[in-house]
């Protein structure tokens, strides 16, 4: 039985550097992975089927631990054994299909791309089956990622639900955490305009009429301490709900069923929150968004996508947020954040940021839509029948469709269709092979 190893890499480097130029071959490794992002961290046994070729790496397969065999198990095929053990044949030269999880959240839902941590794991996959992806990095970081403990951007899309109120993400602000959002749909019956909304910064109105800044700050603190009162005792009757009919005071429930929940509170009560909501949203800024349009969250600015506005979402894999406020319970945390936030807080207004557009050849141009400390991403529009090639260097690079048809290396990326390019990935080319222009983002680690 081979020996269960900590880092699968170096053994895989070792046999690339004793085989033979043109060679091809494969064999099996066990290690041992610790799930460092599940309470208490325990450890499991994976299984990796590897081939070689010319002294590089080429394909993976991994999954929980078979077999303990080091090398073919009789004569079977790389394709025969991973067919068998059900597990995803990944090319590590070609990008590599990311298949999302769906996470639940009070106001609709989030699709994660790359999110490894507790909450949930996104797989990756070749068509027929799937593997978590923390387990596929495990097996060599430094080939996927150019990092020894990798930590992916997480990529994911915010989709909540289409009405008000119910689908009014928290106005919250992070102090590490970077974002940068891509709207892709705006629910003309939310918005018959076709401009959807977000609230961020604040309304600079309000704040010149209560200066200096420190009035104004104290005024906004009193109106979310009023409006947390109502919401709290509001939130105490539907939990008496939540108990009677046995959903946990943490599980986010359906719209319709909380509204069905709320008909048991006295209308007094359902007013008095309104009108305080309505208080305290006044000192909050509003910015218009319409698909396409490109937002980038500074630090320290709070902020809340509002209902019936899908978008793509990059973000530094941090889990850190102050809530300041929410016309829901929040699930996460028994506090908001409102005093801490406010000490640390822009003041400042808002407005969406115009973007160079550089042509990169016949048919092919790239706007940077943001430019942050740990990453980047950027915009590529390609017309009918043109391509471009993409260059992920030494680092990884992360690719989403937005609109049209695009194929990479021949391979199709419809919209919001992700993909990982591995760090020592060949050269990818990008081609549009639909009858209109076709759009992608490109993010890529600094």
């Amino acid at each position: 039985m081979p020996v269960c190893m900590l880092d699968p890499e170096a053994e895989i480097n070792k046999r690339i550097e004793a085989s033979a130029e043109m060679l091809s071959q494969y064999f099996s490794i066990q290690f041992e992975f610790e799930q460092c992002y599940l309470d208490g961290k325990p450890n499991i046994t994976l299984q990796a089927l590897v081939e070689i070729a010319d002294k590089k790496l080429k394909r993976v397969a991994v999954g929980i631990a078979q077999n303990d065999s080091s090398e073919p198990v009789d004569g079977a095929s790389f394709e025969a054994l991973a067919s068998k053990f059900e597990w995803p044949i990944i090319d590590c030269n070609q990008p590599v299909a990311l298949e999302p999880i769906a996470i639940a959240k009070p106001w609709g839902q989030e699709l994660w791309y790359t999110g490894i941590e507790k909450r949930g794991q996104s797989f990756v996959g070749d068509g027929v089956y799937s593997t978590p992806l923390p387990w596929l990095l495990a097996i060599a970081p430094l080939a996927f990622t150019s990092q020894k403990h990798p930590k992916l951007n997480l990529l994911k899309i915010l989709d909540p639900l289409p009405e008000p109120v119910f689908g009014d993400l928290y106005f919250e602000l992070h102090a590490e955490k970077q974002e940068v959002y891509v709207v892709t749909h705006v629910d003309e019956s939310a918005w018959p305009s076709g401009a959807g909304k977000i609230k961020i910064g604040f309304d600079q109105a309000e704040r010149d009429k209560l200066q200096p800044d420190e009035k104004f700050v104290e005024a906004f603190n009193d109106a979310v301490k009023n409006y947390e009162l109502v919401r709290r005792t509001i939130d105490a009757k539907l939990d008496e709900c939540r108990q009677k009919e046995g959903v946990a005071l943490d599980e986010p429930v359906s719209a319709g069923r909380t509204k069905s929940w709320l008909q048991t509170v006295e209308p007094e009560l359902i007013d008095r929150e309104l009108h305080l909501r309505e208080q305290m949203d006044r000192f909050k800024g509003e910015v218009s968004l319409k698909v396409g349009d490109v937002l980038k969250v500074p630090c320290f600015t709070p902020h809340s996508l509002m209902h019936g506005v899908r978008t793509i979402e990059f973000q530094t894999p941090v889990y850190e947020r102050q809530i300041l406020s929410f016309a829901q319970k929040v699930l996460t945390q028994d506090h908001w954040d409102t005093e801490s936030a406010s000490q640390n807080m822009s003041l400042e207004g808002f407005s969406l940021e115009e973007f160079l557009s550089i042509d990169l050849g016949v048919g092919a141009t790239k706007e940077t839509v943001v430019n942050f400390s740990d990453f980047q991403v950027e915009r590529v529009t390609l017309q009918p029948g043109s391509e471009v090639q993409l260059h992920s260097g030494d680092q990884y690079a992360l690719v989403i469709g937005v609109k049209g048809g695009v194929e990479l290396n021949g391979k199709a990326l419809g919209a919001e269709k992700a993909v990982l390019i591995p760090a020592i990935s060949d050269a990818i080319i990008a081609r549009n092979t639909s009858s209109t222009a076709s759009v992608f983002l490109l993010s890529k680690p600094h």
